[in-house]
């Protein structure tokens, strides 16, 4: 799916940003007529959706263009100008908007409260995104450009694609009907991408201002473009990083080689002793605490059309990993995680060759939790695993991370549920699957525990749209497909409460 550098300055030089948005916008306006057969309430909404599309990519273009990275402090301006913007935005369909204090960077609150007797939606999305290798981008990052149908840059999939898409959503109903069928609030957070530092303290204190019904988490993804998802597990995680010294310095390798302990050589005798030879994680106690899938959570894997040559093809692997006792799905969904994320040591730069034993080195570390499992309680053991293994003449110091993800699960058999399940299959034209997610949202754990609400998954991200890597792409046909489900969620939502009530 990765365009060539030259294809996309081909692109770039003959792109007519008019044109092909409206050819797009036709062809999607056909398919989805002929494929997905939506209610005549929505046909309407339609044409408010079609007439404004150039509008509205435009918008989506320009939020897009803020390099929003929540993890650099350089950036923290950036963060804050995203948060305006969409506090404007926000104003500017006639909702309540404000940004409010966390402590870090700041959270995004709006509401519209004008429907009188009915349930009320909040909407989870964040609008920060990670950080960047520019080299590694076909595109400077922040420079988002339209190719091929999509939409790359940083965050235009992961998660500004929940931003947008809801508003959207939200202006089609207010510019269509003048209303909305629901009260409506929306919560977007600026440090997902972080590990959501402040969210659950902020949400603590404002739980008034963000008490509803229903919940919908906008930061989610659909099996594939044509087979819709609702997410009913996540992982939690915990982060930390770790250096090890040998030495106070670098040492010529010639005069000091053979007698002076190696720091990159003990780098990876640490991390050698991590894993069994299975592939598993050889922490003692890491497993203690995992409590076994379910006859029901096996069954819905078994259902899942799972290719592993299809990841191997995205990502350009050779071989699928981990404990083979264990389905590939139920080990990325079900079982905890210890991943090597950053290494470092010694001389790196791309040229050059300098013969030194390196004096120091630096990993880091992510661990996805299940069951019970809690991060300061991992990276305990983690901790204990590495003080036990150290090689002689090296000593180990630790920067554990402060951000927590704690796993969860989501119910299907609540109303809540159906509805969001209602909405996908008159989109579709077929009943959403039931999938599980390697990676973690705390925020919706804070959710549930501070207002009481599940937030079930409604987001249009697709898996090869490389979240969190170079050349991040959002599809223009998703944005069309979102927006028509949301109007039909939340009229629907709206029907069958009003029924409940007589």
């Amino acid at each position: 799916m990765t365009i060539s550098k030259k294809l996309a300055l081909s692109f770039f030089v003959s792109l007519n940003l008019l044109t092909i948005t409206n050819s797009i916008a036709q062809k999607t306006k056909s398919k989805t007529s002929k494929k997905e057969p939506v209610k005549s309430t929505l046909l309407s909404y339609e044409k408010y959706i079609d007439e404004n599309n150039d509008a509205h990519l435009k918008e989506y273009l320009e939020l897009v263009s803020i390099p929003s990275i929540s993890s650099i402090p350089e950036h923290k301006a950036d963060v804050a100008k995203a948060a305006d913007w969409i506090v404007s935005k926000l104003k500017s369909l006639g909702m309540t908007a404000q940004t409010l204090p966390t402590g870090g960077h700041p959270m995004v609150s709006g509401s519209w409260d004008k429907a009188v007797g009915k349930p009320t939606v909040l909407i989870y999305a964040h609008y920060d995104v990670q950080p960047v290798k520019e080299s590694e981008w076909n595109i400077p990052p922040f420079s988002p450009k339209v190719m091929d149908g999509k939409i790359f840059g940083r965050g235009s999939s992961d998660d500004k694609s929940g931003v947008m898409i809801s508003l959207f959503a939200i202006e089609t109903f207010l510019k269509t009907d003048g209303k909305l069928p629901v009260n409506v609030k929306v919560i977007f957070e600026g440090e997902e991408e972080m590990g959501s530092l402040n969210f659950n303290s902020t949400l603590e204190k404002n739980k008034d201002l963000f008490k509803a019904d229903f919940a919908l988490n906008a930061d989610g993804d659909m099996y594939n473009e044509a087979t819709p998802s609702i997410l009913m597990s996540l992982r939690g995680s915990a982060t930390m990083e770790f250096n090890i010294k040998t030495a106070n310095t670098d040492a010529h390798s010639g005069q000091f080689g053979g007698k002076t302990p190696n720091s990159a050589v003990a780098m990876s005798q640490i991390i050698a002793s991590l894993f069994t030879k299975e592939g598993n994680v050889a922490v003692e106690g890491f497993y203690d605490k995992v409590i076994p899938a379910t006859l029901k959570e096996k069954e819905m894997i078994r259902k899942i059309p799972y290719d592993k040559t299809e990841d191997m093809h995205l990502l350009g692997t050779t071989a699928e990993v981990g404990d083979a006792t264990f389905l590939p799905l139920e080990r990325l969904w079900n079982r905890p995680t210890l991943e090597i994320i950053g290494l470092q040591s010694g001389y790196t730069a791309p040229e050059g060759h300098s013969n030194i034993i390196p004096g120091s080195a630096m990993a880091r570390i992510t661990c996805r939790l299940v069951s019970n499992q809690t991060g300061p309680e991992i990276n305990a053991l983690i901790v204990k695993h590495i003080n036990k293994n150290l090689p002689a003449g090296a000593t180990v110091t630790y920067k554990l991370g402060q951000g927590f993800a704690k796993p969860m699960k989501f119910l299907d058999d609540t109303k809540e549920y159906r509805y969001v399940a209602a909405a996908l299959n008159e989109i579709y034209g077929k009943q959403p699957i039931q999938i599980g997610t390697g990676g973690s949202i705390g925020s919706l754990v804070s959710i549930k525990e501070n207002l009481g609400i599940y937030a079930y998954s409604l987001g249009f991200e697709l898996p090869d749209e490389r979240w969190h890597s170079a050349n991040e792409f959002f599809r223009i046909s998703s944005i069309r497909k979102g927006i028509l489900t949301y109007c039909y969620y939340l009229q629907h939502l709206a029907d069958e409460e009003s029924k409940l009530k007589k």
